[in-house]
């Protein structure tokens, strides 16, 4: 199926709206309730970090799709091409400076204890899923980095000189790519069914740490822990989901 940009700009928009409208709902209706005064305060990531983990995440989604359902299917000859490209390519820019400094926020500031699934299994899955998450990411960013300095690409869509190849996939880093953006979907799919199986099986709040709010004081993390699960956890052994 082919979608056109401004047919691919209208539903960005419309899942924006509708993205904003539930975020506002969900919390008004927290404060109504009275928050997290209910109970203790979830542990949570840093602000910096949340706010990096979903400008990455949209921005990530925004990529994947356009290249998929619009990029692929415009011609170079195309003069639109030029534009889509320029704009893929500064987002991807973004991504990765974004994930370079995310790294650095997630080593100098305080994460929530490890979840769990309560299986060794998914657990292991999680771990692994979430690393796997980290390396793809940044290799899809740095291949189309590569693949746009070694087609000459800032020359054509920054300097306004020279043209576009006659067919990218002429190149071995096109084909690298396209694998990697195929196992980083995978991989997204899986994270987020994760996220889904811990929100309505689980049902044990963990969204609530990659959202802003009140957090819990590092000295605590460790005794909720302990209070939830009955057994003793040193107050350091944070570990991203």
């Amino acid at each position: 199926m082919i979608v056109t940009p401004s047919t691919f700009m209208l539903i960005e928009e419309v899942l924006v709206v509708i993205a904003i409208i539930v975020g506002a709902a969900w919390y008004f209706s927290r404060r109504r309730r009275g928050g997290a005064a209910a109970g203790p305060a979830t542990p949570k990531y840093h602000p910096l970090f949340v706010l990096l983990h979903w400008a990455v995440a949209f921005a990530i989604a925004n990529l994947l799709l356009r290249g998929a359902l619009i990029m692929r299917y415009i011609p170079n000859s195309d003069p639109e091409k030029i534009d889509g490209l320029r704009a893929h390519m500064y987002a991807g820019t973004l991504v990765l400076t974004l994930m370079l400094i995310r790294l650095v926020v997630r080593r100098k500031t305080q994460l929530p204890p490890r979840a769990t699934a309560r299986n060794r299994g998914l657990d292991w899955l999680a771990k692994t899923s979430h690393r796997l998450l980290y390396v793809l990411v940044l290799g899809q960013a740095l291949s189309g980095l590569y693949m746009a300095v070694q087609t000459g690409l800032p020359d054509v869509l920054i300097l306004g000189r020279g043209t576009l190849p006659e067919d990218f996939w002429m190149f071995s880093i096109r084909s690298v790519h396209y694998l990697v953006s195929r196992l980083l979907m995978a991989t997204i799919a899986l994270h987020i069914t994760g996220a889904l199986y811990h929100s309505f099986i689980l049902k044990d709040g963990l969204l609530r740490r990659m959202s802003f709010g009140r957090r819990t004081p590092a000295h605590d993390v460790g005794r909720i822990e302990s209070d939830r699960r009955g057994v003793a956890q040193p107050a350091n052994a944070g570990q991203a989901v």
